[in-house]
């Protein structure tokens, strides 16, 4: 079973690029799912990029599956 490495802390992100939490990739905007809007009206994005949160979500998936297949 292959485990997701420790998060990031993202400190050089942009108006058009994020630091994915989970790899520690830089990638652009659209590479990250939306979150909502901050107090200011301005588009949030989730700390994960699109992959991680795929890989992320399937592997809790998987977990769960065996947790109640007991």
């Amino acid at each position: 079973m292959t485990y997701l490495p420790d998060m990031f802390v993202a400190l050089n992100d942009s108006d058009t690029h994020r630091t994915c939490g989970t790899c520690g990739k830089t990638k652009e905007l659209d590479q990250f799912y939306k979150d909502g809007k901050d107090s200011h009206g301005r588009v949030k994005y989730r700390r994960d990029c699109k992959d991680c949160y795929k890989r992320t979500r399937m592997l809790e998936a998987n977990m769960k599956k065996k947790g109640s297949a007991k």
